[in-house]
């Protein structure tokens, strides 16, 4: 049998060590109904106001907890095992597989470096159609090859030279030889020519209009227009009668 003190009233029970077990050490006053920890208040005999608790060794039997002390395990030393890199030679290729490796390499890049020539013949043909003014592509992505109608020719075209010779087959015909240039950034169409002939005193002796047709015989590059920076001779006939002119004015439409 074992007394414990309520620590609030001071209060002494008895309390056997089987009912200490059972609720773990907590117990209730029954006289201040204070919850306390009878463990910590424990004595063998009904204690006096000046008496010390049990500790340690003092408690009952079933409620000691003796330290475990973990014995010290031995320390083991084993042999590092001995470097045997040196006798141990390069790994040898097997008879007949010296050059699979290299050759699967080959292959591996092979198909990738003929797709990219392809792409980049396509993307070639492609920008040189795009550069061809009045073809499909040109005109589906409105490119530098798409000719621009907007630009006043007389602005956009340049006359480099001119010149007005003798017929050299025909007696009342003249040929005009002169050179354009597309000042432009862009294609432009071939201009509407107009050629105004005059006599020594400046009178106007004719006046005539030549479409890109008249004076460009291929179809091909009549649609094409006239690349930009580029320059172009032309020669243009015309029957004047007996009166030769003597000079002559161009202008474009």
């Amino acid at each position: 049998m074992y007394y414990t003190r309520c620590p609030a009233c001071q209060a002494v029970y008895e309390i056997p060590a089987r009912l200490l077990a059972e609720a773990a050490g907590v117990v209730r006053c029954g006289n201040c109904g204070k919850t306390f920890n009878s463990l910590s208040q424990l004595f063998e005999q009904h204690p006096d106001a000046a008496d010390e608790p049990l500790r340690g060794t003092g408690m009952p039997p079933m409620l000691e907890h003796p330290d475990m002390v973990q014995a010290e395990l031995p320390v083991e030393y084993f042999d590092e095992p001995e470097d045997d890199s040196e006798e141990t030679g390069p790994i040898e290729p097997l008879p007949g597989f010296e050059n699979d490796g290299a050759e699967s390499e080959g292959r591996r890049w092979l198909w990738p470096a003929i797709s990219g020539a392809l792409v980049l013949l396509l993307l070639v043909q492609l920008w040189a159609l795009w550069q061809t003014p009045g073809s499909p592509v040109a005109r589906w992505l409105g490119g530098s090859g798409q000719l621009d109608t907007g630009l006043d020719p007389n602005e956009a075209i340049q006359i480099v030279s001119r010149d007005l010779h003798p017929h050299p087959s025909l007696d009342d015909a003249v040929v005009i030889s002169a050179s354009l240039r597309n000042q432009a950034d862009r294609s432009v169409p071939f201009p509407i020519v107009e050629v105004r002939f005059f006599d020594a005193s400046q009178q106007v002796l004719g006046v005539r209009r030549l479409r890109p047709e008249e004076y460009i015989r291929d179809p091909e590059v009549v649609e094409r227009g006239l690349p930009a920076g580029v320059v172009m001779p032309i020669l243009l006939e015309f029957v004047v009668g007996t009166g030769q002119p003597a000079g002559f004015q161009m202008r474009f439409h």
